[in-house]
């Protein structure tokens, strides 16, 4: 079967700096990235192939941004089901995200961040 070539859409950037991944959702409406930039970036699939989403400047584009790595992010995947997606980085961690549930508070601290609780 013959593969055909996609160009890269000019509005998938990571301010100018490389991409080391991307990988596509496993029910093909999104994709994320991975950058030097220590950012995940998360990018809907319609307006990389439909052109007519893609000159609609109302069509969304960027879906997320997730800033938890303190180094380059080298590689994204998503699990089979796509409820998580794995990021490892030049931070030396991998980290998985989940999309948060409806009213649960969408960022969590790193570990060790937050205060001790007060003794009693």
């Amino acid at each position: 079967s013959a593969m055909v070539k996609i160009l890269k859409p000019a509005w998938v950037d990571h301010d100018s700096q490389p991409i080391f991944s991307i990988h596509v959702h496993p029910d093909g409406s999104r994709f994320a990235t991975a950058g030097q930039d220590h950012l995940i970036k998360l990018w809907a699939m319609r307006p990389v192939v439909d052109r007519a989403a893609e000159a609609d400047e109302a069509e969304p584009r960027l879906l997320a941004t997730l800033d938890g790595h303190h180094g380059a992010v080298n590689c994204v995947r998503w699990s089979a089901d796509g409820l998580l997606l794995a990021s490892g980085s030049d931070d030396h961690l991998v980290m998985l995200w989940r999309q948060a549930a409806a009213g649960e508070a969408g960022a969590s601290a790193p570990f060790g961040s937050r205060p001790a609780p007060a003794a009693d």
